[in-house]
């Protein structure tokens, strides 16, 4: 028995009742003040909504104080939080309102009308954050709660990415997310008098990460609704954030407004920013690190179901970018953080050597017991001990691990083992590719023909030249059964919430591609 999330509110009240512990667009919160509403809407969620140990309390809202005093209270009272992702379709949203087994709904007023819906749909009780929410906490009884003390209990449900078209609920446990806030003080460098910001979204692991960091420290967190570069911006000088988390995508945007309309704005007090989800461009790194001119380290490892197992340091991107004989360590996700093991195994499970190619595997207090109702998941995600990632990487001779490939990114072409990987590295060097997403479609006589999905920065007039264009620049660097047997355009290529691709409507557009293409040739 030990500390929950839960208890971490009533601590920092203990040690500074008066700081700030949140500030979003609408209210600021002291530590004291945070506290004493984790207790009132625990005894709501409780004793107005009689919910029972374990049961699930749903949020569909975008960013804000309240939605993080949901991921406390629904700790202390020994519930589970669970936050449907603001972009997805409404049936993606009913799925995971059944599978977590939800037993109310609560939403922002931007969100009124989906939340009413599939609440309808499924019959749940709403609660909508403002007004409603305000009274039912004033009315609620102001008792300070006793800890249950399990570490153990999962208190968060996050779903996964869907990067592979497979949506799990990741059961979280304050174990798991208190090993998660000690990680990050070591990955963001992290110092007492820091003002954190979360942007990414809150349903997503990036947000949470953002969250349990400064809550855990009982520093202040500025809570954002987006990653809106101009609203950023404003929050930046308003409240003299010095550390956040990013990703790729936004750290593109941010750039392009600090050139243009953000030009103007103080950011003298940005010191750190952590990045990470998926692979970035090194010329994209000199750039934010040279237009900010704050330090840089990047967070890696297996996302949802484990956090931060890997970090390259701000040390690290300063040698790296100061000498071209270290620029490659930028194109790894770092050592292995402390307090985690990971070892690269092969198929039988044995760890492979220096430089070769294996999956990677974890163990630490960080990763998640398991997914919901998912046994089959579960006996592959846990074995013999170590937690299989899915992930294909190396480690080199000092020690950096890069990051290859999902294990499913192999691709069984005419008897040859290729990684979509390689070939998408190759396709984005051509300056008319903006991205890439490479699979394997099943093929009568190569087993698997390597597929291309493609988005151009220009449209180009003929698609047909572009595509002939493309294999021969493949062709020119990699060998001829690696060359993309089809190359689909696209406008857009369909990504997550945190800017990566999601590999399962990728396959679902190849799908109805082809199947459009063999209906045209009957």
């Amino acid at each position: 028995m030990g500390l929950i999330i839960g208890d971490l509110p009533r601590v920092n009240a203990c040690r500074r009742p008066d700081g700030v512990a949140l500030v979003d667009q609408r209210s600021r919160r002291t530590w004291r003040e945070f506290d004493h509403r984790v207790d009132r809407l625990a005894r709501v969620l409780l004793d107005d909504l009689a919910l029972g140990e374990q049961q699930t309390v749903a949020i569909l809202s975008e960013n804000r104080n309240e939605y993080i005093e949901l991921m406390f209270a629904a700790s202390r009272a020994g519930l589970r939080w669970t936050g449907l992702n603001t972009r997805h379709h409404r049936d993606e949203m009913s799925y995971q309102l059944v599978d977590s087994e939800a037993r109310v709904l609560i939403h922002d007023a931007h969100f009124r009308d989906v939340a009413i819906e599939l609440a309808s749909a499924i019959g749940l009780p709403t609660i909508e954050l403002g007004e409603e929410y305000e009274s039912l906490l004033l009315a609620a009884r102001d008792l300070p709660f006793e800890s249950h003390a399990d570490e153990d209990l999962p208190y968060a449900l996050t779903y996964t990415s869907g990067t592979t078209g497979v949506a799990r609920g990741a059961l979280i446990t304050s174990r798991n997310d208190l090993a998660l806030a000690s990680s990050l003080v070591v990955a963001t460098e992290t110092r007492v008098d820091d003002v954190f910001c979360v942007m990414l979204p809150l349903f997503h692991k990036g947000g949470q990460f953002s969250t349990m960091h400064p809550m855990g420290l009982g520093q202040t967190l500025v809570v954002l609704a987006s990653p809106d570069p101009a609203v950023v911006f404003d929050a930046i000088e308003r409240e003299k954030v010095s550390v956040f988390v990013s990703v790729p995508t936004v750290m593109r945007m941010l750039v392009e407004h600090r050139r243009g309309a953000g030009a103007g704005h103080d950011l003298s007090s940005i010191r750190h920013v952590a990045y990470g989800s998926n692979p970035i461009p090194i010329d994209q790194i000199r750039d934010f690190s040279g237009t900010f001119d704050c330090d840089l380290s990047q967070i890696g490892g297996i996302g949802t179901e484990g956090g931060v197992g890997l970090s390259l340091s701000s040390a690290d991107h300063r040698l790296a970018l100061q000498n071209p004989d270290r620029e490659h360590i930028l194109r790894s996700c770092g050592t292995v953080q402390p307090r985690v093991e990971m070892r690269l195994v092969d198929e039988a499970g044995n760890e492979v050597a220096t430089d070769e190619i294996g999956e990677m595997t974890f163990r630490g207090d960080a990763y998640i017991p398991g997914y919901l109702n998912q046994p089959e998941a579960n006996a592959r995600l846990w074995r013999d001990g170590w937690l299989y990632s899915g992930d294909l990487g190396r480690r080199d001779r000092d020690g950096y691990v890069y990051y290859v490939e999902r294990l499913g990114g192999r691709i069984k072409t005419g008897g040859e083992s290729v990684l979509a990987r390689e070939v998408e590295e190759v396709l984005m060097l051509h300056p008319s590719v903006e991205s890439a997403s490479v699979l394997g479609v099943p093929d009568e006589r190569w087993g698997e023909a390597i597929t291309a999905v493609v988005v151009l920065k220009q449209v180009a007039e003929e698609a047909a030249d572009m595509e002939s264009l493309l294999r021969d620049h493949v062709r020119s660097h990699l060998s001829g059964y690696k060359v993309p047997k089809t190359i689909h355009f696209v406008e857009q290529m369909p990504l997550t919430a945190l800017g990566k691709i999601a590999r399962g409507e990728v396959k679902s557009l190849v799908r109805s591609r082809s199947g459009q293409a063999t209906a045209a040739g009957r």
